[in-house]
């Protein structure tokens, strides 16, 4: 019995002794001021959405991130340069949407289909919501301006490139009637985010989408107009 027990002694000091130590893995320098960026950025999304450009301060931003006001002035000296981030994240957010929305569709109405339902995924998103807060602030300061608005021509334009290469393939449209329905379709996704911050409901908010989505078929593809 008394050898049984040293044997049973032993296994335990043994198991305890081969127990792997684990080690933590130091992150770089590079890595810490990445992850840093991508926590700003991700807090100035939801301040933007929650309470609008004029409520989200750098001092606001920083305390809801939970790092020091300094440690996000290393990262973004101005808050104009972090609304020129965020900006650019957003327009590569509404990219990739746009590409994997299109991935293995079939050419013609399909992947036109597909392309606006992606847009008016973003309806209401914080993203967008941020985008626009932005890009309504933009209007009264000079130096958010000068940031922010190379950004939002050039997706402008991309966007513009894509729709039209699609719609090319189905319809006829001439200039102006493709710009204005450009225009319209903005006006639909950015119309519909405001309901979303007033709270209305969504049912409310799908219903006028779905009639939104039959006029847009009708008008694109109404040759005699």
């Amino acid at each position: 019995m008394p050898k049984a027990q040293k044997i049973t002694q032993a296994g335990i000091k043994k198991t305890k002794m081969s127990k792997p130590v684990g080690k933590r893995t130091r992150l770089s320098q590079k890595e810490r001021s990445q992850s840093t960026r991508e926590k700003i950025i991700a807090t100035a999304f939801d301040l933007l959405h929650l309470q609008g450009y004029a409520g989200s301060s750098i001092a606001s931003i920083a305390k809801e991130a939970g790092i020091s006001l300094g440690a996000l002035q290393h990262q973004f000296p101005s808050k104009a340069l972090l609304m020129a981030a965020v900006v650019r994240r957003f327009a590569a957010i509404r990219i990739l949407s746009y590409r994997a929305a299109l991935k293995g569709v079939a050419p013609g109405l399909p992947r036109f289909e597909a392309l606006n339902q992606a847009s008016w995924n973003l309806i209401g998103t914080k993203e967008l919501v941020a985008s626009m807060e932005i890009e309504m602030a933009s209007r009264n300061d000079s130096e958010l301006a000068a940031a922010v608005r190379p950004t939002f021509a050039r997706h402008s334009a991309f966007v513009t490139r894509l729709v039209g290469k699609l719609i090319s393939r189905n319809w006829i449209l001439d200039d102006q009637r493709f710009e204005s329905l450009r225009i319209l379709n903005n006006a639909i996704m950015f119309g519909l985010s405001i309901e979303h911050i007033r709270e209305t409901d969504q049912a409310s908010i799908d219903r006028a989408l779905s009639m939104w989505r039959d006029c847009l078929l009708n008008l694109a593809s109404d040759q005699n107009r």
